[in-house]
């Protein structure tokens, strides 16, 4: 084997008469610094390369002095690099939440309710810092709630066809004995029609026959979406046609095209009915894919099962379609409420509801039911108003205009 040394002042220097005088093939032994400074290199030319011991030829570019302190330190040196960079990182939050503590105190209380991280930043940016947190945290509570789209929609005064459309087991059914109701006691229950397409499920038709029963109004089941042509006659005038459809899973519901078929020929108006115990993922899917539906409104069940409502309204706030309906338990009548935002965003945020949803007198629904005509027809114009009808909303900045960026 043949052995050579070379003294350099660097490990440039030295590899530049390595590679002069043993050429690429040269394998690098040892390197330390003597004494006086100098580098010394140890490299054979007809050994075979090692464990540990590198080959000139393939580690030129990167081989970097072998020196054990020069090595620690800049071991050392890259550690410290990255503790600085981990702690301006959180410094630089930190000096932001010094600087806008009643922001910083909103974003985490919004946060801790299940409301987006995106979301609470934008909220944070119109809070004002010179006021008390109790104003400012009433004036993002009161922006948040005016955010929420909600809808007016007329089918049910003026009559019509409603269809309800959704995902499997999300309380189509109920929610449609639960519009049938609000009508039968507003315009008696010849006013109403009953129909369903979905001819999977039995429980479904089985349910809209018990209720049709007892509240002395036709329930139908038709073959399919064109037999709704043949009752426009139904529609109209006062008078409803719900009509209630099969479950599907949010990616088939965009290669139905649901109503696709009829829809110039009756005049139909949609409703999407989501589950509030959806996880946000799963309820931008459905409501993308349900579009093909044209839903001109949501409605909201299972409001009481949601572990964070945040979460809900945080995607619903994402979206232009409003909210007509929630229900909050499984009451027919006194779990069904009118959409009140306000009250909804207390609730996410595990806040006392100031304002409740208005309760109905509590009586036996069967009796409700089995003697519809004794109830008082009363004209919309007179129903009990929406508790958010009542409430003045504080004038609050748009989501455009902040006072300051959050971090």
């Amino acid at each position: 084997m043949s052995v050579r040394r070379y003294r350099a002042r660097d490990m440039r220097d030295a590899m530049r008469q390595v590679r002069e005088h043993q050429g690429p093939d040269a394998v690098i032994l040892s390197s330390r610094r003597g004494d006086d400074g100098m580098l010394e290199v140890v490299v054979s030319l007809d050994a075979a390369p090692a464990a540990g011991v590198s080959s000139f030829a393939q580690d030129a570019v990167d081989i970097g002095p072998v020196d054990p302190q020069l090595a620690a330190m800049r071991r050392e040196i890259c550690d410290l690099r990255t503790l600085l960079m981990q702690q301006s990182a959180l410094s630089e939050r930190d000096q932001w939440a010094a600087r806008h503590p009643l922001a910083a105190q909103c974003i985490e209380r919004l946060t801790q309710g299940g409301f987006s991280e995106k979301l609470a930043r934008s909220l944070a940016g119109g809070v004002q810092e010179d006021g008390s947190l109790d104003m400012a945290w009433s004036r993002l509570r009161s922006r948040l709630s005016a955010s929420i789209a909600t809808s007016h929609p007329t089918v049910l005064e003026q009559g019509g066809m409603l269809a309800l459309v959704g995902s499997t087991g999300v309380g189509k059914t109920t929610t449609l004995n639960r519009l049938a109701l609000r009508q039968i006691r507003r315009m008696g229950p010849d006013s109403v029609t009953l129909v369903t397409l979905d001819r999977q499920r039995i429980g479904a038709y089985k349910q809209l026959q018990a209720f049709g029963q007892m509240a002395g109004i036709p329930v139908m089941l038709l073959e399919s979406e064109r037999d709704l042509t043949a009752l426009t006659d139904r529609a109209g005038e006062g008078k409803l046609v719900l009509i209630d459809t099969q479950g599907q899973a949010a990616r088939d519901a965009a290669e139905r095209r649901l109503f696709a078929q009829v829809r110039n020929e009756v005049d139909l108006e949609t409703w999407l009915v989501v589950a509030a115990t959806h996880q946000s993922a799963v309820l931008r899917q459905v409501l993308e894919s349900f579009q093909v539906c044209d839903p001109a409104a949501l409605v909201l069940t299972k409001v009481d099962e949601a572990e964070q409502l945040g979460e809900t309204l945080s995607v619903l706030l994402e979206q232009h379609i409003g909210l007509v309906f929630y229900s909050d338990g499984q009451r027919l009548d006194e779990d069904f409420h009118k959409a009140d935002t306000m009250y909804l965003t207390r609730l996410a945020l595990q806040e006392p509801a100031h304002s409740a949803p208005p309760q109905q007198p509590r009586q036996p629904q069967e009796a409700m039911l089995l003697n519809p005509i004794s109830v008082d027809r009363v004209p919309a114009a007179s129903q009990t108003r929406n508790v958010r009808e009542d409430m003045v909303l504080e004038s609050v900045l748009p989501f455009g205009k902040a006072l300051h960026a959050a971090y």
